[in-house]
């Protein structure tokens, strides 16, 4: 099926593009069926659910494969604010609008008003919740 639209046709590339990454990172990890499926961690302030049968290593790989791709041009390789745009540093123990799972996925989904573009309907759920956890490891206590 040909795509009606140019942003039809770069939405369907980019997701193209995150699932190579995230095949690519799943086979760098040495991904097994006999794997047993993490459980999900607690909310409320504590790090991001795990995507069902991701270890960590998977997510964090699959996290910065998005990130690298999606944020890191704002908000540093690192997170730490040295983008070419003014995005902040992600790598503090505060944020603006907070630093819980739940606040992170808003400003990814919503985006935040000067600056932060929403990124909704850019990402399906499980990129969303990865690259929510991954933002949470950036900083390092």
């Amino acid at each position: 099926m040909i795509p009606k639209t140019i942003s039809a046709q770069r939405r369907r590339l980019q997701r193209a593009t995150v699932l190579v990454a995230v095949m690519s990172a799943l086979a760098a990890t040495g991904c097994s069926k006999q794997e047993a499926p993490q459980a999900p961690a607690p909310s409320a302030g504590g790090p991001a659910a795990m995507p069902e049968g991701m270890n960590d290593q998977q997510q964090t790989a699959m996290g910065r494969a998005i990130f690298n791709k999606r944020c890191a041009s704002c908000h540093g390789t690192d997170g730490n604010g040295t983008g070419t745009s003014s995005g902040p540093a992600l790598d503090q123990a505060q944020f603006k609008y907070g630093r819980t799972p739940e606040a992170i996925k808003e400003s990814i989904v919503k985006g935040r008003p000067n600056g932060m573009p929403a990124f909704g309907s850019a990402f399906q759920e499980i990129e969303i919740d990865t690259l929510v956890g991954f933002v949470q490891s950036l900083h390092k206590q």
